[in-house]
């Protein structure tokens, strides 16, 4: 494959679940302005028709559980082998746990020249026992099956170096990190997003007085919710107009205890909406944004905080520390020191000044560190390069595999 020949390359990129096809939202469509020849792979479902539709790219679709289930998975590799000799791509990227798993080793069996496993996070962090050790078996087979990791954070490398999952000469980690960057221009405020926000809260019953506590994400034990509705109710004592606006979905896996979920569908001061594909606008309702997750990737609703001018509190854990500068952007707590949490909740609540200073500081680094385009120009120069080296391999079959890939027929 020469250096002409690069452009016309065929890339799959894929995610277990149609949902998470919004991970890559733009990216697919802008690496196919660049002249590469892009699909998506993911489960059956109606979100994939959408993202056809939105990215103009062709949807390729096997069944994949996002559980572990051997039988199942054996079906899907079989499936996606024979999906992978069919299409035949020069290089397949695949991110969230199972398709990383599925289509690496698929990709491996087929001969694609380049594997590359995006990790966004590590949900084995969270587990123990027999559970762990599965997961953490199957991540490190995903990495060897492939031939580059991309990690979402520096402290997603850190942690895969640590756990032995992949070598470090394999990692790399894009730019600032983020696996797709952010449309720096939906977070602007808006004349149209100022009247929107003050009928909504005038909907809710949010008056001027108000201060509001914020959380976009799913509505589980491992986001930390129910601290965070512990801590709500405790500083509520304290501060009488202070409110909680939660933003996602409860699930039954990884479910909040029954007490959260009772106060949060009976707390005067607490208002919850169901997920919203479009959360942007509800950041403009919140004075500080609180997550105390257990473990993240790369923390998108962190920097979508910042962006949006609103100032997180949040744990030191994976992936949060990669998406605050504590003290400048926002704070880092101690994790699981709720008394910490509650302690730099109260300064920022009762200090307006120092909400600004963090909003201002916040959004100038997120906008010159993850806009969209820095992050998508990252990765076209990751796949150039990846690509250039193919030719300059010494070994003769993986020479073979490249033209064989390489483009399609």
């Amino acid at each position: 494959m020469g250096k002409g020949e690069i452009i016309g390359s065929k890339i799959i990129h894929g995610v277990t679940v149609p949902r998470s096809l919004d991970l890559m939202d733009g990216q697919l469509r802008y690496l196919k302005e660049k002249g590469f020849d892009v699909k998506a792979l993911c489960s059956p479902g109606d979100h994939a028709e959408f993202y056809r539709a939105s990215e103009q790219v062709d949807i390729l679709k096997i069944e994949m559980e996002r559980e572990i289930s051997p039988f199942k998975d054996s079906l899907s590799l079989y499936h996606a082998i024979q999906l992978l000799h069919q299409e035949k791509p020069a290089i397949v990227n695949a991110g969230t746990p199972k398709a990383g798993l599925i289509l690496t080793m698929a990709a491996k069996i087929c001969g694609v020249p380049i594997r590359i496993y995006t990790v966004r996070g590590l949900r084995l962090e969270t587990t123990e026992g027999v559970k762990r050790l599965l997961l953490l078996n199957a991540e490190r087979t995903a990495a060897k099956a492939a031939t580059h990791v991309i990690a979402v954070s520096e402290s997603i490398k850190n942690q895969l170096i640590d756990l032995d999952i992949a070598e470090e000469r394999k990692i790399h980690v894009l730019g600032r990190g983020s696996s797709n960057g952010f449309a720096i221009s939906k977070f602007e405020r808006t004349e149209q997003s100022r009247v929107w926000a003050e009928e909504k809260r005038r909907e809710i019953g949010l008056s001027k007085d108000n201060l509001v506590l914020g959380y976009v994400g799913r509505m589980t034990k491992d986001k930390g919710v129910d601290e965070l509705v512990s801590i709500f109710v405790q500083l509520r004592q304290e501060v009488p107009k202070l409110k909680l606006l939660l933003i996602g979905d409860f699930e039954e896996a990884d479910s909040v205890e029954e007490t959260t979920k009772d106060i949060i569908q009976n707390h005067r001061d607490i208002i919850h909406f169901d997920y919203q594909p479009e959360p942007v606008p509800y950041f403009h309702l919140m004075d500080v944004f609180v997550l105390l997750s257990k473990r993240e990737g790369f923390s998108n609703v962190l920097i979508e905080a910042t962006l949006s001018g609103v100032p997180p509190v949040a744990a030191a854990v994976t992936g949060t520390t990669d998406t605050i500068i504590d003290g400048k952007t926002g704070y880092l707590t101690k994790a699981g020191d709720l008394e910490d949490v509650k302690a730099k909740v109260r300064r920022l609540l009762m200090d307006s000044d120092q909400r600004q200073q963090f909003a201002v500081q916040g959004k100038v680094w997120a906008e010159e560190n993850f806009s969209n385009g820095a992050v998508w120009s990252a990765m076209y120069d990751f796949y150039q390069t990846t690509l250039q080296r193919i030719e300059l391999q010494p070994d003769e079959q993986y020479a073979h595999n490249a033209v064989r890939f390489g483009r399609q027929r």
